[in-house]
């Protein structure tokens, strides 16, 4: 199975084993269901979230000659009818054993953007860090639980770095201060990114009762219940993240 994870596409945890029933001699395959749902924006009024401040000097040597940067701020996306992008959903199956892949994880910095804006990863992971630019630039990496980087990549470099530990790690270039980008690190088992009207899948969960795990990386944190049957169906699970009000508090639903 595939792992994906681009702005616009759901991603789903698929490095997920479970033991499987032998009986008279004939493997079975476990019966399991897709955990789906939507992300949605709570509150009077969208937030408004203005283009990135990039120079012309800043960006020389970003992108081909005669086209122009892309300045869209990515940290928080909202599409017309509420649904937000790039929000996390993680849960955890007991019984269930997540393989870390061999070949590590590919987060490329284009175009002076890191490509894609989030990644989801298990703990344990190794994430290559590639750059496919004709610029210098420099991985600088904000862990509280993962050892940190900070560290030049040339033009067709690279930078292996390994997580271990479960956390959002922020990835910044101080070159262009206006890239930023995400690695979060799940000790779940199964998680999916919502795309760019707010819908995430999870594939492959096996019947039980789960708590949802859900970050942005604007919003905060929330939490959302899933029922999956003897038969594999769930229902599609709505949750609602709001701004932070005055205070320091959020809208919770």
């Amino acid at each position: 199975m595939k792992l994906s994870n681009t702005l616009g596409l759901t991603v789903a945890a698929t490095l997920v084993t479970f033991a499987v029933a032998n009986n008279g001699g004939e493997s079975t395959k476990p019966v399991t269901g897709t955990v789906t749902g939507t992300v949605m924006f709570e509150g009077e009024k969208k937030p408004e979230i203005k283009p990135l401040k990039i120079s012309a000097e800043q960006s020389k040597g970003c992108c081909a000659e005669g086209d122009d940067m892309n300045t869209v701020d990515r940290s928080l996306v909202i599409n017309d009818k509420g649904g937000i992008a790039n929000v996390v959903v993680t849960l955890e199956a007991k019984g269930a054993k997540v393989e870390i892949p061999e070949k590590p994880f590919e987060f490329d910095q284009r175009n002076c953007r890191f490509e894609p804006h989030v990644t989801i990863v298990p703990a344990g992971s190794t994430v290559k860090f590639l750059n496919s630019d004709q610029v210098s630039h420099n991985i600088h990496t904000y862990a509280a639980k993962n050892d940190g980087e900070n560290q030049t990549v040339a033009p067709g470099g690279d930078l292996m770095y390994k997580l271990e530990k479960a956390e959002a790690v922020k990835v910044a270039c101080d070159i262009h201060p206006w890239m930023v980008g995400w690695v979060y690190v799940t000790d779940g088992t199964h998680w999916g990114l919502s795309g760019a009207d707010g819908a995430f899948e999870l594939k492959d969960v096996p019947p039980g009762d789960y708590r949802l795990t859900i970050w942005h990386e604007k919003l905060g944190r929330a939490k959302a219940e899933v029922s999956v049957g003897a038969d594999g169906s769930s229902k599609p699970v709505a949750v609602k993240m709001g701004a932070k009000k005055k205070g320091g508090g959020r809208r919770r639903r």
